[in-house]
């Protein structure tokens, strides 16, 4: 009787000792989008894991109830806090009421030069399912990133809905970048470009009636080494454990970089005279500097007006949204969706901002 009450002793200690630990990963996960990843890259790595480290003290605390009710106030010092940001990755609830007044209909798709990743979908079918998409959301304003093209004249032909265009490709074995497309006219176009990278801005000043107002459709990433590279990388690496080393380098690396682009991407905002948006690919989570510093005066449209999963990548769903629309804190978003076609590795986001 004594041995096993020591064993359940033992076992209850040890168990504790192991929500402890899971416990402090996932608040060192909520300081991340404070710290800046030069600084203090360790605790970016914990960001980046948030949402397996949530599942991983909810499971702790399912296990507490059950066999170790001693250990559930770990448990739930740790999951109480990081509730506040789970809003971000999945939203509950019933359908709020349409705002009324105008408004504009926005889409965000990354077209992955049309790489459908492990769906079994030819180039040719996702360009066209890309086409019929467009044409089925009727959205006023379109970012597309990665967008390619064999042949940039013939650019109105595949998207004759759009009077209006702007657009910044590089030339590989096709064009290829960022295209943005208005029903409305754009007065005035720019590129803001990264030291040492293919990633940018295209910058469009759009006028809607008596509004104008800046959006600028971003892919953010770092000498072609993004967050959603290495998953994929990491995906098909048959020693997965040998990688990992690697891989975290790069995307230490890859952060950093991206940090500096989104300092000059707020430096060229705070210059805009004109209320702004912010929408495509960040290569980012929701619990990242990347997110934190582009949100401190934006709306996040799947927070305001989202339901259901957020994510917007198929790798490793539902773990990563890393596609956004973020709108002035003037205006009000409704009708968020994230749409599950299988056209690309990313999934298309779309919203109606509507103008108080």
């Amino acid at each position: 009787m004594a041995i096993a009450q020591r064993r359940r002793t033992f076992g209850g200690v040890v168990f504790a000792l192991l929500a402890a630990v899971a416990a402090c990963a996932l608040l060192l996960s909520c300081l991340a989008p404070y710290v800046h990843p030069t600084k203090h890259p360790v605790v970016m790595f914990f960001g980046l894991y948030y949402i397996p480290l949530f599942l991983l003290n909810i499971l702790f605390l399912l296990i507490a109830v059950f066999r170790h009710p001693r250990a559930i106030l770990i448990s739930v010092i740790a999951l109480l806090p990081t509730l506040l940001l789970a809003e971000r990755f999945v939203k509950f609830g019933r359908e709020e009421e349409v705002p009324e007044g105008p408004s504009v209909k926005i889409l965000t798709y990354n077209l992955g030069r049309y790489d459908a990743g492990a769906r079994k979908t030819t180039p040719e079918a996702s360009v066209q399912g890309i086409r019929q998409l467009l044409a089925e959301q009727d959205a006023d304003i379109v970012c597309l990133q990665e967008f390619a093209i064999q042949d940039t004249g013939r650019l109105n032909g595949c998207l004759p809905d759009y009077p209006y265009h702007a657009l910044h490709l590089f030339k590989g074995n096709r064009w290829f970048g960022n295209v943005t497309l208005s029903k409305y006219p754009i007065v005035s176009e720019s590129a803001l470009t990264f030291p040492q990278s293919r990633n940018l801005c295209v910058v469009t000043d759009i006028a809607l009636d008596d509004r104008t107002f800046r959006v600028y459709n971003c892919h953010l990433e770092s000498n072609s080494i993004s967050f959603t590279s290495l998953v994929k990388r990491l995906s098909h690496r048959e020693n997965f454990t040998d990688e990992v080393a690697q891989v975290h380098g790069r995307v230490r690396e890859a952060t950093r970089r991206r940090s500096e682009q989104v300092s000059a991407l707020l430096d060229n905002e705070a210059q805009s005279p004109w209320l702004t948006f912010l929408c495509g690919d960040f290569n980012d989570s929701p619990v990242s500097y990347t997110y934190h510093q582009l949100t401190r005066y934006q709306k996040d449209s799947f927070v305001e007006a989202g339901h259901g999963m957020g994510s917007s990548y198929s790798a490793l769903w539902p773990m990563l949204r890393i596609d956004y629309i973020l709108l002035p804190q003037e205006f009000t978003a409704g009708q968020h969706e994230t749409l599950r076609v299988p056209w690309s590795d990313h999934y298309p986001v779309v919203t109606n901002v509507y103008f108080n």
